[in-house]
């Protein structure tokens, strides 16, 4: 959504519908910090040669995750 529907249209809608209060947030997006946390958790997990979990394609659960909802679907 852009800035001028949600500072404005929903606010407005937010409004009508008797919403006690409309805030917008600002998010991580682009966050350099936001960007190095997330390529730190990559580097981590590739570099511990861990299975990563996805129900999508052949990749599987490692074994010490013998909670994993995908793995107990299967």
């Amino acid at each position: 959504e852009t800035l001028v529907e949600l500072d404005i249209e929903y606010r407005h809608l937010a409004e009508q519908h008797g919403a006690p209060a409309y805030i917008r947030v600002a998010t991580a997006q682009t966050h350099p910090a936001f960007i190095a946390g997330l390529v730190g958790l990559a580097r981590q997990t590739l570099l511990a040669d861990r299975v990563i979990c996805s129900d999508i394609g052949t990749r599987q659960c490692s074994p010490d995750r013998s909670g994993c909802p995908m793995k107990a679907a299967a």
